[in-house]
Formats: structure tokens, C-alpha cells, sequence
């Protein structure tokens, strides 16, 4: 499913979606120093800062998203791993678990993802939203 889609799946069964202002992501762009892709910047508009049930109890929002970077490479320095600039850290479940993308590949660019306490840093998706729409199956959602 494409990020409308899913926005369109989510408006039907729960009409609390909140999403960002051009001058939010552009004040995200601006604090990282990144262009966000396309995919994300979809999401941040129609569901950044609140996707109802969907991703609930999960830090992936638009508040969250200003420290997510910082508590990831905390975690990592510990491990000797740094991260390039041009990572963009955008969900992290209960501080032990962290998922990025690189800015630099593309407008669906693959999700990496990361476990405190693992070897090593692995890809969980293809792209973005392949992610949102495990997410959502993960979230309770049942999707035809």
C-alpha cells in the first residue's frame, strides 16, 4: 500500500489523523540538514503527528522526531558504530529499538532497522511503505 492508501484505510476506521505543516517538515529538513523523501514527506502530512491507533505507543511522530537521531547514536557509540549524515532516524519503540532510512537513495528509500543488544544493523523493508504497511498489520489492522 502507498502512503494514501493507507491514510484512506486509517480515515475509515478512525478520523483522528493529524497531520504536519509544509513549515514543519520544512523546519525538519532544515534541523537535520536533509531532503526527506517523497514517501515520508506524504506521511508527515497526512499522519505526523498523530495516527490515531496506528503506530500508538510507538515514538514516530513529529515532536519525537527531534531527539530520535540522538538517543539512537547513544545507544550505537556504546558500540563503537556512528551513523552518516544523511541518516534520518524516524521511529523508535521504546528506546531499544530504532529504524532509519538514508536520505540519499531515492523517494522510497529501504528501511534499516536496529535492536539494542544485536550484532549488527539490518534491512527490514524495501522501502517506506512497505514499512508503513507492516506497521499497520502490526498495528491490529487487517488489510485485504
Amino acid at each position: 500500500m502507498d502512503i494514501h492508501a493507507i491514510e484512506q484505510f486509517l480515515r475509515t476506521r478512525d478520523n483522528s489523523l493529524k497531520g504536519c505543516s509544509q513549515s514543519e517538515v520544512q523546519k525538519l529538513e532544515s534541523y537535520f540538514n536533509v531532503r526527506l523523501p517523497d514517501v515520508y514527506k506524504a506521511f508527515l502530512f497526512s499522519m505526523g503527528k498523530d495516527a490515531g491507533q496506528f503506530m500508538r505507543g510507538t515514538s514516530a511522530f513529529y515532536k519525537e522526531l527531534f531527539i530520535l537521531r540522538e538517543d539512537f547514536e547513544d545507544m550505537l557509540s556504546e558500540r563503537g558504530i556512528s551513523l552518516p549524515d544523511e541518516t534520518f532516524v524516524f521511529w523508535s519503540h521504546q528506546g531499544y529499538q530504532f529504524a532509519f532510512f538514508p536520505t540519499n537513495n531515492g523517494d522510497n528509500p529501504p528501511i534499516y532497522f536496529y535492536r539494542e543488544g544485536e550484532e549488527s544493523i539490518k534491512i527490514i523493508a524495501s522501502c517506506l511503505a512497505d514499512f508503513f504497511t507492516n506497521e499497520l498489520k502490526m498495528s491490529g489492522f487487517v488489510v485485504d
